[in-house]
């Protein structure tokens, strides 16, 4: 009878396994450029097909504008990064930008749906970008360096005049702009009206909002246009609401369209990171700390040498009776440091 009990178990436990096997999203991902560390485009790989798998199911089938916009931001949850922007489309979309080195990747990733849900439907195939923004080498952050050109009086001219004058498609905004200073709305929407750039030349018009913004407010500008539907997870830089309530902060992203093509354009820096710690592994900072701990406890040695030798009082006599206390802890914290920085954690995380 135990037995029986036992292979009825046996058989429960596999069927629940196959059934959560089956209503598992799976993803195919395939890089198609990389240009950065082996560490990071495991990071990367890793982190678009968690997203397909959590979030690419019916919704990446449908190819919604929403679905792309939840992967998008699930892409770059995974990263975690505080420089780095994802884009997600359906079609073949146009970047204009500037990215720091050994920070680009360039996959195609497709959804393999649960059973039985999007009516059947094989999932279409999605073009990821991931990159890193530059960083301003004098430490000053993009609030600082857009404030100051944005808070400019550009004076420019109204787009509604423009357009009737030159008689080109209208150009509309399709995001909040309500914050960002005028200036950098109108110059984009006056780009977008030029009659002078063929209506079909979407690249020539998204490589002509990126110049004329970096003319006028400086470098750091993204901007990325496409026919078909994308979705942006970006970092972007804030700038103070003028006329708005204290500590007011609007975020410098902005979406248009003119005819059929959407252009998505924002403003960011890098935060500046003089010896790049933030990017360090645990393994990297802990082949560090070993050489600060044996200068610390050197240090210490010679103080303690020096001057607990002669006759202490108050706190100098309490500090010279806890640091011989303290070397079997001193001990440990090396032995952790070395053995941390032989270990590579994020090798433990499953890949494929």
């Amino acid at each position: 009878r135990e037995r029986a009990r036992a292979r009825a178990r046996r058989r429960a436990t596999s069927t629940s396994t196959s059934t959560d096997a089956n209503s598992t999203a799976m993803a195919d991902v395939a890089l198609r450029r990389c240009d950065c560390a082996p560490r990071r485009r495991l990071e990367i790989l890793r982190a678009v097909r968690e997203a397909f798998e959590r979030e690419g199911d019916a919704r990446a089938v449908a190819g919604d504008a929403g679905g792309m916009k939840r992967i998008a931001e699930a892409i770059a949850r995974g990263i975690d990064d505080a420089a780095t922007h994802v884009v997600v489309g359906r079609g073949d979309f146009n970047v204009n930008l500037r990215f720091a080195k050994k920070s680009l990747a360039y996959a195609t990733a497709r959804a393999r749906g649960r059973r039985g849900s999007a009516g059947g439907k094989e999932a279409p195939e999605f073009r990821v970008l991931v990159f890193d923004s530059l960083s301003l080498g004098s430490g000053v952050d993009g609030t600082q360096q857009l404030a100051f050109q944005a808070m400019r009086d550009e004076h420019d001219e109204a787009t509604e005049t423009a357009k009737r004058r030159k008689g080109s498609a209208t150009a509309t905004v399709t995001s909040d702009v309500d914050g960002i200073p005028r200036a950098i709305v109108n110059t984009v929407l006056k780009v977008l009206s030029d009659a002078d750039t063929a209506d079909d030349d979407h690249d020539e018009r998204a490589s002509a909002i990126r110049e004329e913004l970096t003319r006028k407010f400086g470098s750091f500008w993204h901007v990325v246009s496409d026919e078909k539907d994308f979705a942006v997870a970006s970092r972007s830089t804030e700038l103070p609401v003028q006329d708005g309530d204290d500590g007011e902060m609007k975020r410098i992203s902005m979406r248009f369209r003119r005819k059929n093509c959407t252009y998505e354009v924002w403003h960011h820096v890098a935060p500046f990171d003089r010896y790049g710690f933030r990017k360090m592994t645990w393994a990297q900072k802990a082949r560090y700390m070993r050489y600060f701990l044996i200068i610390f406890c050197a240090c210490a040695l010679v103080w303690y040498k020096y001057e607990c030798a002669k006759d202490t009082h108050g706190v100098r006599r309490l500090v010279c009776r806890a640091l011989p206390t303290l070397s079997p802890v001193a001990i440990g914290l090396f032995i952790f440091f070395v053995v941390s920085a032989h270990v590579d954690t994020s090798a433990w995380k499953k890949v494929t």
